[in-house]
């Protein structure tokens, strides 16, 4: 928010300190009060008509455009080729705590939806998998055998974004695994491959007319990212012979969400070359657990863009 509007509603308010006082003098459960009461003033003031006008009008609130049997078939058809993958199903719930996307990683938080009472509408399912993987790991002692997890989640987002069919709520496919560093990046080539063979495998019975491009992102200047970047590219040409694989260098100012390698794959066929698949590597559980031995990939699918290409819709 721009600090010139921000001084302009003080003003206005007739109270000066009136930002300072929310943030900084009043603890957070003394906000969280404080905004329920004024949420429940605001809408006791809400007639019927104002509600249904403002359902038609709120971009948030519109349902999807999706047939929703047909989605939730796609929805279990991945969940159950990833439960019989090793990837234990989560249901999530639709919100997260305040923070979850702009604490461990690098989202803005104007780009989420805050609520109250501590929380926010979930952005990023693979943050929420973070947390969910930190908290079992640590729980049982940080073994060396990794957790793998998924699920089907409907994510909002509030940045607007001017692509046809953009919608801020979107259904997406998300994987994740969560271990400990042995060496040898022993982590980071088994996982990585567990996560692009999954998706290979999808898009092949769901398209077998089409083909997929693999993507390796080296993020840094380092020499041990670009020692990561050429491991894995050399397991990833063994493991996939077939599939094309292109590494690319990106400037390290690029992006701060992944870190040292960011991977996707490129959806090819009859009627165009889609970018559906994004993942990487993050520090997020090492944040969480302060311990600099674990390790953590996430990986996304656009599971509303591929229903979309599924049923002729792009």
């Amino acid at each position: 928010m721009d600090q010139k509007f921000i001084d302009s509603l003080c003003r206005r308010s007739g109270v000066p300190e009136l930002f300072t006082t929310l943030t900084d003098r009043l603890s957070a459960s003394e906000l969280n009060s404080l905004l329920l009461e004024v949420y429940r003033v605001q809408t006791e003031r809400i007639s019927p008509a104002q509600l249904l006008a403002a359902y038609r009008q709120n971009r948030f609130a519109g349902p999807a455009s999706v047939d929703a049997l047909s989605f939730r078939r796609l929805e279990l058809q991945c969940l159950n080729l990833a439960e019989s993958l090793g990837f234990m199903p989560l249901e999530l719930s639709p919100v997260s705590p305040l923070g979850t996307c702009s604490a461990i990683g690098t989202v803005h938080q104007h780009k989420v939806l805050s609520a109250s009472r501590g929380t926010e509408v979930t952005a990023d399912a693979t943050n929420v998998m973070a947390l969910e993987s930190s908290l079992q790991r640590r729980q049982s002692g940080f073994p060396t055998t990794t957790l793998h997890l998924s699920c089907a989640h409907r994510h909002l987002r509030s940045q607007r974004f001017d692509l046809p069919g953009f919608t801020p709520h979107f259904g997406i496919f998300c994987l994740t695994s969560a271990g400990r560093d042995t060496g040898d990046f022993y982590f980071e080539k088994e996982n990585l491959a567990h996560h692009i063979g999954l998706y290979y495998r999808l898009l092949s019975e769901l398209l077998p007319k089409s083909t997929v491009k693999i993507v390796l992102k080296n993020l840094n200047q380092r020499p041990d990212d670009q020692r990561l970047s050429d491991t894995l590219a050399r397991a990833l040409r063994s493991i996939f012979p077939e599939t094309p694989l292109e590494t690319v260098q990106l400037p390290e100012d690029s992006q701060r969400y992944y870190r040292g390698l960011q991977f996707g794959m490129i959806l090819e066929t009859p009627g165009g070359s889609y970018p559906i698949i994004d993942g990487g590597f993050t520090n997020w559980t090492q944040q969480l657990c302060n311990n600099r031995k674990e390790r953590f990939l996430g990986s996304g699918l656009g599971l509303e863009f591929l229903w979309k290409i599924l049923n002729g819709q792009v």
